[in-house]
């Protein structure tokens, strides 16, 4: 799934407080408290988050800057996040 996509996704879930985003690395997200720094950042701006459409390339810019670093990649049938090198198993 594209990051953007996923991470769009996220944000529209209505109870997202114990999950990180599809293929971002959920420990990662957790310890870095990615999610409340989107929602300062996201407050800072003034966006609405009930049409994030609006505001698609402010959204992509910050997945690009701030969470590339925490995607997970595939190989050998292992997920692995390349920033904490914690490897996840394919279900």
């Amino acid at each position: 799934m594209n990051l953007l996509k996923s991470f769009k996704k996220f944000l529209e879930k209505k109870d997202n407080s114990t999950d990180s985003p599809e293929g971002f690395c959920p420990q990662c997200w957790g310890r870095q408290e990615y999610e409340g720094k989107f929602y300062e950042a996201v407050y800072k701006e003034k966006i609405n988050t009930k049409n994030l459409a609006s505001k698609q390339g402010w959204i992509n810019a910050y997945v690009k800057q701030n969470l590339e670093g925490i995607k997970l990649e595939a190989a050998n049938g292992i997920k692995g996040c390349p920033s904490c090198n914690l490897s996840y198993k394919k279900l």
